[in-house]
């Protein structure tokens, strides 16, 4: 088995165009498809944070104290 790791980019009629130089001879393959997101991330946005801005957690923890938002149970229908 041999894995090859490419980067891509889906169109926006949500097509994804790959073309991959393997090293094999002409052959029958088995091609597993696993497509993640990229999420580019910036310099100030250190990796594991899940791309969160760093300190957003800190600085916006408890701003609705003062003003909390109100949950009302569904109406019976």
């Amino acid at each position: 088995m041999v894995t090859i790791v490419v980067n891509g980019r889906v169109k926006d009629d949500g097509t994804l165009d790959l073309h991959v130089t393997t090293g094999l001879r002409e052959t029958d393959v088995e091609v597993l498809l696993v497509m993640e997101p990229l999420v580019l991330k910036s310099g100030a946005e250190a990796a594991g944070e899940g791309g969160w801005p760093a300190g957003y957690f800190q600085k916006t923890f408890g701003s609705l104290r003062d003003n909390p938002i109100a949950y009302e149970p569904p109406s019976q229908f």
